[in-house]
């Protein structure tokens, strides 16, 4: 009976945990129109064209859902808590060679400080909003989202 008792306490306790490592920081829901059709792919294409994003027809209204890498945040702002961080998304061109996409992703609030600790190299799917371009101190121009809420998928 005992080892019954103590195989259920466990299973509890592992399911619980393994919840909790997948719950989405930031905002826990989110009422708006999110955008299903663009990648970190086309938002990168997007930065590089003349047009920019009224080009793509993105809209500051709508939020976006994406799939990618995190790389390793750059701390902005101690308090209040503000990190960025590169976004990543790979795609094969034939099949010898691997082209990576990025956008840069804003984390403001202490919800993101213990995340993001160990967050580089995870893959994660995040709800963003906000986009906009702006060009970086090598002269690239690239997209830059607030965040809304993260999850980690691993």
């Amino acid at each position: 009976m005992k080892r019954t008792i103590f195989a259920v306490a466990l299973a509890i306790a592992l399911v619980s945990a393994a919840a909790a490592q997948g719950a989405p920081i930031g905002e826990p829901s989110f009422v708006g129109s999110i955008d299903l059709t663009v990648g970190i792919a086309r938002l990168a294409g997007l930065a590089r064209s003349p047009d920019g994003l009224s080009a793509g027809g993105i809209s500051k209204d709508s939020a976006l859902l994406l799939f990618g890498t995190l790389s390793h945040p750059s701390v902005e702002s101690e308090e209040p808590f503000w990190a960025v961080a590169e976004f990543l998304e790979g795609e094969w061109v034939g099949t010898s060679r691997l082209e990576l996409h990025r956008v840069f992703l804003h984390f403001r609030g202490e919800a993101y400080r213990e995340f993001l600790d160990g967050a580089s190299g995870l893959r994660t799917v995040v709800i963003a909003r906000n986009a906009s371009i702006r060009e970086g101190k090598d002269g690239s121009r690239d997209v830059h989202l607030d965040v809304v809420s993260v999850r980690p998928i691993y």
